[in-house]
């Protein structure tokens, strides 16, 4: 049997190689997730920054690469591994183009969006409020709204992420519903799900949670940790959402199937049918992932927010056990390690806001810088994109340092005003 995989010094390295495997977690470097081929010399220093050793996929390689196998080494396997190399010079790679393209820039998209994201919110908190109050609500109407979310969402997803920073500490049921359903609409952009999917997944966020509106405010909001009572109590709202959507016309299987499945889990840890891996649907899957990230990154009065890169390293961990590890690798491929409106401290100390993504380099993002090193307010808040302002005025390596909390330095994201 061919061998498919080696480890090898980065010094060993050549162009045409794909690496498969760092000695290190992805997401504390700047390369794919998904692997890459070196194309150039510049890959194997950049990469030498990073990394010792790397695993090299020999079948996808398209170098010829030396049979000596520093890790495993047995001479045996010589002879055949020199063959996979000769195929594996020939082989071709299928490159998957996005579905989707961003044809406006960031800033115009925000400018056209911000009454849309005013009124989604409105839906959605108006939702809310009627089911508190046992009253049924505009199905048709809803949708609506959720289908011109995705439309934006299209067109670039960088602005109503960036919209979506607007927070409301009392609010926090409906717009963490709005928030998932831009999360999720984003991750579904960047795996190229159909449009119909895309609608039926925005429409199922916004749905998921209505269930809760049937329970009491004391258990949403409480202080401290939960009794066995409560979180059963708690639970319970799936099969609240679900009875009331089903009473509903017009809500789509999927978005039924999704409601119901948001909270199971990969492992078949979750709830409430303990369900996993393949048994659940697609949808269901990117539900789960996107909800417990926005649940990660907001203040709720039992647990701190925690910032993007605390949030990203926690749901890395929970690859195979909680989440899918691809959907987990391709959902930080969506949003960045630093998602637009996300607070960032630099290496020479000044303070910025990532106001969009560099896909190819999920740590070198586009920022507008506002504190200078003295963490003062600069007086013309400027914009560097990370992919080629690589070191700073005094010539040494720039780099994002740490993500901060909005509000930290006295900056609110929501309210910085971005140039068309």
């Amino acid at each position: 049997m061919a061998i498919e995989q080696k480890t090898m010094l980065v010094d060993e390295l050549q162009v045409g190689m794909y690496v498969a495997k760092l000695d290190r977690p992805w997401i504390e470097t700047p390369f794919p997730l998904q692997g890459f081929y070196l194309k150039e010399l510049s890959d194997i220093d950049q990469l030498r920054r990073y990394c010792r050793n790397v695993t090299i996929d020999v079948l996808r390689s398209r170098a010829q690469i030396d049979p000596v196998h520093h890790d495993l080494g047995a001479p045996a396997r010589r002879q055949e591994q020199a063959a996979a190399c000769k195929v594996a010079a020939t082989a071709t790679t299928k490159v998957r183009r996005p579905a989707y393209q961003t044809t406006i820039s960031m800033p115009q998209e925000v400018m056209a969006s911000r009454e849309l994201h005013k009124q989604f919110s409105q839906s959605v908190l108006d939702v809310y409020q009627r089911l508190a109050k046992g009253l049924s609500f505009d199905v048709d109407a809803t949708r609506e709204v959720a289908s011109k979310v995705v439309e934006s969402v299209i067109r670039n997803p960088d602005a109503m992420v960036w919209l979506s920073r607007v927070r409301d500490k009392d609010s926090y049921s409906y717009h963490h519903a709005f928030r998932c359903a831009i999360w999720g609409t984003v991750l579904g952009r960047h795996l190229g799900i159909s449009r119909a999917a895309l609608e039926n997944l925005a429409f199922g966020l916004t749905m998921m949670d209505v269930g809760k509106a049937r329970l009491p405010d004391g258990l949403l909001n409480k202080n401290g940790l939960l009794t066995a009572h409560e979180r059963i109590e708690l639970r319970n709202h799936v099969g609240y959402s679900l009875e009331i959507l089903s009473a509903m016309p017009g809500i789509p299987s999927q978005v039924m199937q999704m409601v119901a499945e948001h909270h199971e889990r990969y492992d078949g840890s979750g709830y409430p049918n303990r369900i996993a891996g393949k048994a659940i649907s697609p949808l269901g899957k990117m539900a789960g992932l996107v909800d417990t990230y926005d649940a990660m990154t907001s203040e709720r009065p039992y647990a701190r927010a925690l910032t993007s890169v605390e949030a990203v390293s926690k749901l890395y961990d929970l690859r195979n056990t909680e989440f899918q590890s691809q959907l987990v690798e391709e959902f930080i491929q969506a949003i960045g390690v630093y998602p637009t409106g996300t607070l960032v401290h630099m290496s020479n100390r000044e303070v910025g806001v990532v106001i969009a993504q560099n896909p190819e380099r999920r740590l070198r993002p586009k920022l507008l810088v506002l504190l200078d090193g003295d963490k003062k307010p600069v007086a013309r808040p400027r914009y560097v994109d990370m992919l080629t302002a690589t070191h700073d005025s005094a010539g040494e390596p720039l780099r994002i340092i740490t993500s901060l909390l909005p509000g930290s330095f006295g900056i609110d994201p929501a309210k910085v005003q971005l140039a068309a």
